[in-house]
C-alpha cells in the first residue's frame, strides 16, 4: 500500500486543505466555549446592583403651622350638586391628604396602606362602605375617622376642603345595582349634618403645628422642668440602690410602671403636696396614663406615708 506523503508546503499552497485540517479544532473550541457560557449564564445576566426600594414607613408627612380660624360658611348646595371647580380642588387635596393610603386614583393601593388590615377603601367599589356613600355620610366619616380601621379624622381641614375631596371621591363611584347614579342626599340629610356641625354658619377650625415645631416648643418651654424630673429620678434610683433604709424609694419603683411619667404627673400639680389624701386623689386620676399602677392602693398607711414624705422632699 502506497504511503500518502504529507507536506506543509502543499497545505500552504492549498487554503482549502488548511481549513479542512483546522476545522475539527475550531469546532471543539466553539463547543467548549458554548458549555462554559451555558454553565455561567446565570451569573452573566444577574443584576448585581441592589434595587432601590423606598421605605414608605420612613416617609414623614407633617402638618403645616396654621392659626386657628373661623371657616367660611358652606353653601349647602355643594352636598347635592357637583361643582367642577371643587372636584379639581379635591384632586390636589386628595393627593396631599389621602393618596398615601388610598392611592393616587382612589383604588386603595397607596404605599402607606400596604401593611394595613383591613385595606384602605377602594372608592371605585360599591360594597363595603361602613358609613354609607352619600356626601353627608362620607363627610361624617372624614370628620371623625374610623377608629376600628385606623383611619384618622381630618377635622383640621376646612369644611369646604373636605367637601371638595368628597366630590372627587363621588366622581369615581360606580352606580349601585338598579341605581342610575350613586345615592343622593336628601334635604333632611343635609339639614341634620348642618345642625351637627354648623356648616352654614361657619365653623371653628383649630390651629395646627408640625410635630417637629411642637417638640422644639416643648423643649424650649419645659427644658428646666425636664432637667429637674430627670435629676429627681436619678436621686430616687440612687437612694434605692445605695440606701437600703430608704423604704420610700423602694416603694416608688414598686408602684410605678413608668417612673418618668409618674414624676411628670407630680410636677404638673402641686395640690398633691397638701396631704396624703390629696396625693392619692391625684394618682387615682387617669391612673392608666400617669405612670403609677394600681399597686399603690394596696399599700399600708405607713407605706403611703413613707412614699408621700419621700416624694414631697424631692419634688422641689
Amino acid at each position: 500500500m502506497a504511503k500518502i506523503k504529507f507536506s506543509f508546503s502543499d497545505l500552504l499552497n492549498d487554503p482549502i486543505k488548511i481549513m479542512a485540517v483546522m476545522y475539527p479544532y475550531f469546532l471543539v473550541i466553539l463547543i467548549g466555549i458554548g458549555f462554559v457560557y451555558i454553565g455561567n449564564s446565570g451569573s452573566l445576566v444577574q443584576n448585581k446592583i441592589a434595587p432601590k426600594i423606598d421605605d414608605s414607613t420612613n416617609v414623614v408627612t407633617d402638618l403645616p403651622i396654621e392659626d386657628a380660624k373661623i371657616a367660611a360658611a358652606v353653601d349647602l348646595k355643594s352636598f347635592t350638586e357637583i361643582n367642577p371647580t371643587l372636584v379639581e380642588k379635591g384632586k390636589q387635596l386628595f393627593q396631599t391628604a389621602c393618596s398615601s393610603c388610598h392611592g393616587a386614583d382612589g383604588k386603595g393601593d397607596g404605599t402607606a396602606g400596604a401593611a394595613l388590615n383591613p385595606k384602605p377603601r377602594n372608592f371605585h367599589l360599591v360594597e363595603g362602605w361602613k358609613n354609607g356613600r352619600k356626601t353627608t355620610e362620607i363627610y361624617a366619616t372624614v370628620q371623625k375617622g374610623i377608629l376600628a380601621t385606623g383611619m384618622p379624622g381630618f377635622d383640621y381641614l376646612a369644611p369646604l376642603d373636605r367637601i371638595a375631596i368628597i366630590q372627587l371621591i363621588r366622581s369615581w363611584m360606580p352606580a349601585s345595582l338598579g341605581e342610575p347614579e350613586p345615592p343622593i342626599d336628601t334635604a333632611e340629610d343635609v339639614a341634620t349634618l348642618d345642625k351637627t356641625y354648623a356648616l352654614s354658619a361657619g365653623t371653628k377650625v383649630p390651629g395646627t403645628i408640625s410635630v417637629v415645631s411642637a417638640e422644639k416648643l416643648y423643649q424650649t418651654n419645659y427644658s428646666d422642668r425636664i432637667g429637674k424630673i430627670n435629676f429627681t429620678l436619678a436621686k430616687l434610683l440612687n437612694e434605692k440602690l445605695t440606701n437600703p433604709d430608704n423604704i420610700g424609694a423602694k416603694i416608688f419603683f414598686k408602684v410605678t410602671t413608668n417612673q418618668q411619667k409618674a414624676l411628670v404627673t407630680l410636677f404638673n400639680s402641686s395640690s398633691w403636696q397638701i396631704g396624703e389624701k390629696e396625693f392619692l386623689a391625684v394618682i387615682a386620676d387617669n391612673l392608666s396614663e400617669n405612670g403609677f399602677s394600681g399597686k399603690i392602693f394596696s399599700l399600708s398607711n405607713s407605706e403611703i406615708s413613707n412614699l408621700f414624705t419621700l416624694l414631697k422632699s424631692v419634688a422641689v
